[in-house]
């Protein structure tokens, strides 16, 4: 019986990427014949992200569209957006041009290979342009304070905690997106690190893998969305929260 594998897309005023994005996606060939179901989630756009999205989903069969029902953030979005999946594996995907659709064939491979129930994109594993060294140093110190509480768990080091591409199984996706509770704007991945670190499959903890992946950073003009202080002193505080 063939597998699948649900891209999460949470949209929030992309309406200059998104169509570009999807079909970037819908190109991407899966090893072992894995299908694919593309979930874009409007978190409240301004502009026309909701009827690209609409008119993607009339014309491919692969893309769902669902709207939430007033601006929630990307943490809550996401939340919504596994909820919808029926995938045998989920992975999360921005909707701007940041990374690079074609490198999840590389995840999915080591998943597959290993099978692994984790893997982890690492932005830090290839030499990736850095437009803000804030972000870079922050995400950087933020990975290995996340680190400290996670590595016991799973004896694997995750080396970009806050990247977006995170690939898993399908049922823990869905059993842990259940229970996200954070309502600060990026507190999806250290909530999401600190419980799968904790989560057990038969006893025993989940299995890790990372992959190096390429990264291609939008300024703030272009539409970047985050803080580097504000977010990551929010980002340092869920740590400490979640793994406690």
């Amino acid at each position: 019986m063939s597998k699948k594998l649900s891209l999460v897309v949470p949209v929030y005023n992309e309406e200059k990427t998104l169509e570009i994005l999807v079909q970037k996606v819908l190109t991407v060939s899966f090893p072992q014949n894995i299908s694919k179901e593309i979930i874009l989630v409007n978190d409240g756009s301004k502009d026309k992200s909701g009827e690209i999205m609409d008119q993607l989903a009339e014309k491919f069969s692969e893309i769902k569209s669902y709207h939430n029902k007033k601006n929630s953030g990307k943490t809550q979005t996401v939340k919504n957006g596994i909820s919808y999946t029926t995938g045998d594996y989920v992975v999360i995907q921005d909707a701007d041009l940041e990374y690079e659709p074609n490198e999840l064939v590389d995840l999915l491979n080591l998943m597959l290979e290993k099978d692994l129930d984790v893997v982890y994109g690492n932005r830090f594993g290839k030499k990736n342009k850095v437009v803000y060294w804030q972000n870079y140093i922050g995400n950087k110190a933020l990975s290995f304070f996340s680190n400290i509480f996670t590595y016991p768990r799973i004896k694997v080091y995750i080396p970009d905690m806050e990247v977006c591409y995170k690939m898993i199984r399908g049922n823990v996706a869905r059993e842990i997106g259940s229970t996200i509770k954070s309502t600060s704007k990026f507190g999806l991945e250290p909530e999401i690190t600190a419980k799968l670190s904790r989560y057990k499959l038969n006893s025993k903890h989940l299995k890790f893998g990372v992959v190096p992946i390429s990264y291609y950073p939008r300024t703030i003009a272009e539409g970047k969305k985050m803080s580097a202080f504000s977010d990551g002193l929010k980002a340092l505080k869920e740590i400490i929260q979640y793994n406690l």
